[in-house]
C-alpha cells in the first residue's frame, strides 16, 4: 500500500466510509450508520497541501477545507489531471462526500479561463482594480492587526475574537481575487493600531475602523464594475462589516 493509499484509508475509516461513489454519491457507511450527505462546491482554489492531501476552496467569503483520497479523480479544462494541477488561483467545482466535519472530494473539475469578459489570467490588470484591490487588502490587514493588537493587551474579548476569525476570511478573499488577477500581493502583513487600555475605547476604535472600511468598499465597488467577481466579493464583505462587524462594536463602544 502506498503511503497516499495508506493515508485514504485512514481518512475513510476516520469518516466512517467503506468506500467512494464517483458518480457523487455515497456507497457505503461503516458501522451501520447513515450514509455520508453529498455536497458540491464551487469556488477558487487558495492553496493545495499533498502532504495532507487536502486543499482549501474559497466560495464566497468562505473558505472550505477539501480532503482527498487516492480515489479522487482530477480534471484541468477537461482533461484528466492529478493533484498536482490544484494551483491556487484555478476556479474549481469539487462534489464529493460529507461526513462529520470533513468534506472528502470525489471529483475535481478545475479550469483556468477568464475571469470576466475583458481581463484574462494572461493579462495585466487595470489601474483600477489594482489600486482597489491592493486598498482593500491594506484597509482590511490593518484591521485584523488592530483587532488582534486589542486581543493580546485585553483578552479575549468579544466581539473582537469572531470579528478576528471573520478578518482573516476577508484577507483571504481578498489575497485570491488578487491571485486570480494577477495582482501583486505585497509581502508586508501591515500594521494596526495600538490596542486602547478599556475594552469600551477599544470597540470605539473598531467602530471607527469599520466606517473605514465600509466608505473604502462602497469608493471602490463602482470603480471595479468591469470585473463581477471583484463586484460580488467587495458587496459580500462590505455587508459583513456593515451588518455585522459595525453593529457589534457600535453594541459596546
Amino acid at each position: 500500500m502506498t503511503r497516499r493509499s495508506f493515508a485514504a484509508a485512514v481518512l475513510a475509516a476516520t469518516l466512517g466510509i467503506s468506500g467512494l461513489g464517483l458518480g457523487g454519491v455515497a456507497t457505503v457507511a461503516s458501522a451501520g450508520g447513515p450514509p455520508p450527505k453529498v455536497f458540491t462546491l464551487t469556488g477558487y482554489v487558495v492553496s493545495a497541501n499533498p502532504t495532507n492531501h487536502q486543499f482549501v476552496v474559497l466560495s464566497g467569503i468562505t473558505r472550505y477545507a477539501i480532503f482527498t483520497t487516492s480515489q479522487t479523480r482530477y480534471t484541468l479544462n477537461q482533461q484528466q489531471a492529478t493533484f498536482t494541477a490544484l494551483r491556487p488561483g484555478l476556479r474549481v467545482t469539487t462534489t464529493g462526500l460529507f461526513r462529520a466535519a470533513f468534506r472528502v472530494a470525489v471529483r475535481v473539475m478545475l479550469q483556468q479561463v477568464p475571469v470576466t469578459t475583458t481581463t484574462t489570467a494572461t493579462q495585466p490588470p487595470s489601474a483600477a482594480l489594482s489600486s482597489a484591490l491592493t486598498a482593500v487588502l491594506a484597509q482590511e490587514r490593518y484591521a485584523l492587526v488592530t483587532y488582534q493588537n486589542v486581543v493580546a493587551k485585553l483578552g479575549n474579548l468579544p466581539p473582537f475574537a469572531n470579528i478576528i476569525r471573520s478578518e482573516q476570511q476577508h484577507v483571504a478573499t481578498v489575497t485570491a481575487l488578487m491571485s486570480v488577477h494577477n495582482v501583486s500581493v505585497p509581502s508586508a502583513p501591515g500594521t494596526g493600531a495600538a490596542a486602547p487600555a478599556t475594552r469600551t475605547l477599544a470597540c470605539q476604535l473598531g467602530v471607527t475602523t469599520e466606517t473605514a472600511i465600509i466608505t473604502l468598499y462602497q469608493r471602490d465597488i463602482p470603480l471595479v464594475a468591469a470585473y463581477p467577481d471583484v463586484v460580488r466579493a467587495f458587496s459580500n464583505l462590505l455587508d459583513a462589516s456593515q451588518y455585522g462587524h459595525l453593529p457589534a462594536y457600535l453594541r459596546c463602544a
